[in-house]
């Protein structure tokens, strides 16, 4: 009589994407989810909080970190942000330490890489459509040179190329396990923190220069009800002249705004949103 057919291994593990500011950390992890949760724009720091995807392929379950960029300015929220990426860091089994091929190697991915096990790191050279071709291999060696021994993959999160070869490595690489998430989901994270982080993504693509560095979003209301979903969000910001700036004349940019936002949120909850927002003075609260 024949043995019964060994059930296959599952694996689950942690992945962090981690790296300076701006360089496609976000992008990536949309690309690699196929749905847009991460907030992305042209701005660096835009991403302020680990932000946690979850990628389910064949017998493989990986739980993805989106975390701030880390930088050297210093200051109570910048501060927390640096000690949010390195927190991912650490409890990772792999870590995706990503570069811009575009600008090369810094002085953040020295410093960084300086503590990394090469054992448990990928490095991924995004942006490689953004170059051209006879620059690409030397900015591969030039990855490899920053951490000799790891494994380095050139992709474009923006087109995708190179993002399954990517997938298929780090998938061989997580241990043994069972999965932690419901293979259905896409991410940890509630409905209602995408929300304000999809309000935020407009602020910064609608206001120009520090601005969208200034304020904060706050959920109030997160409502279902029987045909819509109703939503109230503040927006916080540190004074009276940004606060005239936000709401616009005659209210227009905050319309503008909101607008923009509640259909990035329909597109996401795939049902009807009323989404109502105001604009609150609270100095210091990157300090609070």
């Amino acid at each position: 009589m024949s043995e019964p057919a060994a059930s296959p291994v599952r694996r689950f593990g942690i992945v962090a994407l981690a790296g300076a500011p701006n360089v496609g950390k976000s992008t990536l992890l949309n690309r690699i989810l196929g749905q847009s949760v991460a907030i992305a724009t042209p701005k660096p720091q835009t991403t302020r909080r680990r932000l946690l995807g979850v990628d389910t392929r064949g017998e493989v379950q990986m739980a993805l970190c989106d975390t701030p960029g880390i930088h050297p300015i210093r200051g109570r929220m910048h501060d927390r942000m640096n000690a949010q990426a390195r927190h991912g860091v650490r409890e990772a089994d792999v870590v995706c330490w990503i570069l811009d091929a575009t600008r090369g190697i810094g002085a953040t991915d020295r410093e960084e890489a300086a503590a990394f096990d090469a054992a448990h790191t990928v490095l991924v050279v995004n942006k490689w459509d953004a170059v051209e071709k006879s620059a690409v291999l030397p900015r591969i060696a030039e990855a490899a040179a920053l951490l000799p021994g790891a494994e380095v993959f050139p992709v474009s999160a923006r087109t995708g190329e190179g993002v399954d070869a990517l997938m298929e490595h780090l998938a061989s690489r997580m241990p043994e396990g069972e999965w932690q998430f419901d293979p259905e989901l896409f991410t940890a994270e509630s409905e209602r923190s995408l929300a304000a982080e999809m309000v935020r993504e407009q602020l910064f693509l609608q206001l120009s220069e520090e601005l969208p560095y200034r304020v904060v979003v706050g959920i109030d209301v997160f409502r279902d009800e029987a045909r819509h979903t109703s939503i109230s969000a503040t927006i916080y910001t540190d004074s009276d002249s940004s606060k005239r700036i936000i709401v616009g004349k005659g209210g227009s940019r905050i319309k503008a705004v909101g607008i923009a936002a509640r259909k990035r949120i329909e597109e996401m909850l795939d049902r009807k949103v009323f989404l109502e927002l105001f604009v609150k003075v609270k100095p210091g609260w990157q300090d609070d």
